[in-house]
């Protein structure tokens, strides 16, 4: 399994300390193509949605499969990043690819692999990302999937996954991120996302800012491509109750096991580009019921009764504002709050959205040592409030957050999502299955 890992990312570690710059000059599609080639890889498998964004695409591309997989499809999703295993981005109705079938894939692929990485330039590589995709589809070929779901990793102009021929583009909400990677402006940004947009097809977008809605509306013109966004086009209805919202859908009801208020949208969003891709019913009873046993790991995700823990991946003010709006009305005094948040994220607006709710905060790192922190969010934090503690040693700041909490009281675990992997490693999650094969009708 190590071996088979490690290829993943052997190429862009080669390249990884002197890669620099936007997407459009460091990307190079040419040899995942190559490598599709040469191994008798499709670019059309099966009926496909695409999925992109800045937030909610995870989310949205869990609730796409699972409306597919309840109309009957044999579903392949990729989704990215994972949290406990690098299998967790390729699955078929739900299950993560068992561990002998990504050693066999890899191992298969290796040859391929290694000749076209050791003829390309110095300041080329074979992105994970696309090597994950070559995997994906020759693990959805051998299971015999009827329908694909696929998440970008990042942009989508110059992402691998672009690759794949798809009948529905779908777009979460766009705003201000990997501003070195695609930036400097939201616009450059949307125009990375429109790069999966293919012609003639069918473009979904959850609500946008006007001109982010206008600026995909018209890459759809270009290519004579359909656009149709959720809230203008396309309505829903939300209501929520305990841990759960309800969500009504041009006469479809859904509940959804989560707090999360945001996650109605996410499944409106999802329902639109199903219905766009018209591969079924959508009305037959264990679709609702699909949708009801999803597991949405890492989002307002209820780990622990005693004490309640909850987990997060918000990471800038208006996400910190729905996680609050969504776990507040249930959480239990006292609450601690623990977090890290790399350099780049906006520390400020989460902790200023946060603290006032919270009787102490711990601020750490994570484990991955990729990430750069500088003290930034702890010295925010202590303009906030004296109750406050750093502990760079996440599964410590963990322990400790216990302590404070009790068993009478909440922690909120709030952050990147290297944080939310840790967390979700130190409350002993299952991630193997996140769309139940046989879900209770009631």
């Amino acid at each position: 399994m190590l071996e088979a890992e490690n290829l993943i990312f052997e190429s862009y570690n080669r390249v990884a300390p002197t890669l620099h710059g936007y997407d459009s000059v460091t990307r190079n599609l040419s040899g995942i193509q190559q490598l599709f080639t040469e191994a008798g890889l499709p670019f059309d498998l099966v009926p496909t949605i695409t999925v992109t964004g800045s937030k909610g695409k995870g989310s949205t591309s869990i609730f796409s499969a699972a409306l597919l997989q309840g109309m009957g499809h044999t579903v392949g999703l990729m989704t990215s990043p994972s949290f406990l295993n690098v299998r967790e981005r390729i699955r078929v109705n739900g299950q993560a690819i068992f561990e002998a079938a990504f050693v066999e894939i890899m191992h298969d692929l290796a040859p391929i692999i290694r000749r076209i990485e050791g003829a390309l330039p110095p300041d080329q590589y074979l992105s994970p990302t696309g090597l994950f995709l070559a995997c994906a589809i020759r693990y959805f070929m051998q299971c015999g999937v009827t329908a694909m779901v696929l998440e970008v990793g990042r942009g989508g102009r110059f992402d691998d996954v672009r690759l794949i021929e798809n009948q529905v583009s779908c777009f979460t909400p766009i705003m201000a991120e990997h501003l070195d990677k695609l930036g400097p402006t939201v616009a450059d940004i949307v125009w990375h996302k429109t790069g999966i947009i293919k012609a003639n097809s069918i473009a979904i977008s959850a609500p946008q800012p006007p001109e982010v809605s206008q600026q995909i509306e018209q890459a759809c013109q270009e290519l004579g491509t359909t656009f149709q966004q959720v809230g203008r086009d396309i309505s829903f209805e939300q209501r929520s109750e305990i841990n759960s919202q309800v969500v009504v859908i041009e006469g479809n009801t859904f509940k959804i096991n989560t707090p999360a208020v945001y996650q109605a949208t996410n499944l409106a969003t999802a329902y639109a580009a199903v219905q766009a891709l018209a591969v079924g019913d959508m009305h037959q009873p264990k679709v609702a019921q699909t949708i009801r046993a999803v597991h949405l790991p890492g989002r307002c995700d209820r780990v622990s009764d005693v004490p309640l823990v909850l987990i997060d991946g918000a990471i800038n003010r208006e996400s910190a504002e729905q996680f609050r709006d969504s776990v507040l009305p249930f959480s239990r005094i006292p609450i601690i709050l623990v977090t890290a948040l790399p350099h780049d994220k906006d520390h400020v607006g989460l902790l200023a959205t946060l603290m006032p709710y919270v009787a102490h905060t711990i601020v750490t790192q994570v484990s991955a040592q990729h990430l750069h922190f500088t003290d930034g969010a702890l010295q925010t934090a202590r303009q906030f409030s004296a109750e406050v503690t750093h502990q760079p040693a996440v599964f410590e700041a963990f322990a400790q957050a216990i302590g404070l909490a009790g068993q009478n009281g909440t922690i909120w675990v709030v952050g990147t999502q290297s944080l939310v992997r840790d967390a979700l490693q130190f409350w002993q999650q299952d991630l193997e299955k996140l769309i139940p094969s046989n879900p209770p009708s009631n």
